[in-house]
């Protein structure tokens, strides 16, 4: 069985050796949401609230950058807001004899559900969830491809032209953005990575060599080493996209099997 590790590492800093609570992460996250709706809701007029919103994104995007608010708790967060706004949407779309805007209220419903479970990794329960929709859409095993799905539904929902919907749809382009971004960058340096490993024994020495308390598995902070090792370094986001892209089980750490399995089928051209 394999050990699952919290272990995590912030970006241009030392990893740090005690494993952190995903549970205030989320709260961080929320609440700042909170402040967001809240905000824009009070505001004098709809481009006071843009205006807020801009530099919310401006302080989320950094966040995201430097941790420890990775951009999967962001994503996370903007899948129940999603949830929580069409959900009360759709029958004001229907009341309103809108039947065409409460057909998109309902798909950005289930595009807020499934990213709700591509991107709530803490949840155990959620596993076989995310396990089923990765496997009809394979796109969504890797971030870049999350990121589009990302934009199409912000897009989405930005088309319903009202101010919640709209910030929301903003939000999550924003979030699909910064998703893309980041998946292109972690790809072109775990393509660099899989070519310093020449051979299966290759990959078998590095990878036991970095399992420094032997369990048989990768935590964050040894694929991290493992990765500045072989000359293709990887900060705060990009190692969360790395995990993402190997760990198959979504326990947090890569066993030798996934690694393997990462390495013989790895195909991405890098740009």
């Amino acid at each position: 069985m394999k050990k699952v590790s919290k272990s995590t590492v912030t970006s241009g800093s030392a990893p740090s050796s005690d494993p952190p609570d995903t549970a205030p992460l989320l709260t961080d996250a929320a609440a700042t949401a909170s402040t967001l709706l809240t905000s824009a809701l009070d505001s004098a007029s709809q481009a006071a609230a843009f205006s807020y919103l801009k530099d919310q994104l401006t302080s989320l995007h950094s966040s995201a950058h430097k941790g420890p608010m990775t951009f999967r708790v962001l994503s996370f967060l903007g899948g129940l807001a999603m949830i929580l706004q069409c959900s009360t949407g759709t029958f004001g779309k229907l009341f309103s004899f809108s039947p065409l805007q409460a057909l998109i209220e309902v798909y950005c419903l289930i595009f807020g559900v499934i990213t709700v479970i591509l991107e709530g990794q803490e949840y155990a329960f959620l596993r076989p969830f995310r396990t089923s929709v990765q496997s009809y859409c394979k796109l969504l095993t890797y971030t870049w491809g999350r990121g589009v799905f990302y934009m199409f539904s912000g897009s989405l929902m930005f088309s319903q032209f009202n101010l919640f919907d709209m910030l929301i749809g903003g939000y999550m382009c924003f979030i699909g953005f910064t998703s893309l971004i980041i998946g292109q960058q972690t790809a072109n340096k775990l393509t660099d990575l899989k070519k310093t490993l020449a051979s299966e024994s290759v990959v078998k020495e590095k990878f036991k060599a970095m399992d420094v308390d032997g369990n048989g598995t990768l935590d964050s902070k040894e694929l991290a080493a493992l990765c500045k090792s072989l000359g293709s370094p990887l900060d705060h986001n990009e190692l969360v996209a790395a995990i993402s892209t190997m760990d198959k089980d979504g326990s947090g750490s890569i066993s030798y099997e996934e690694f393997y399995g990462w390495w013989s089928g790895w195909s991405y051209e890098k740009e």
